[in-house]
């Protein structure tokens, strides 16, 4: 899990951290937000995201990577 606050709850974060926690460059990150695949807001012209909008977007990538996988275990 992608961390969290102190209290447990997600905190917002820039891209640029956001693409840090991903492992991915800043580019890949605003192309994921212009996608619709990572959740996120401007304020003026600054995107914003949260940690877990981060973490719904791995646990996708999971869900949908082990769909690919059963189904070409199938075949």
């Amino acid at each position: 899990m992608i961390e969290q606050g102190n209290d447990g709850d997600a905190r917002i974060i820039g891209l640029k951290e956001a693409a840090k926690l991903l492992g991915v460059s800043y580019t890949t990150a605003f192309r994921l937000v212009q996608d619709g695949e990572l959740r996120a807001f401007r304020i003026r012209n600054a995107w914003r995201t949260s940690t877990a909008a981060c973490d719904e977007f791995v646990k996708r990538k999971f869900d949908e990577q082990a769909l690919i996988c059963q189904s070409v275990e199938m075949k």
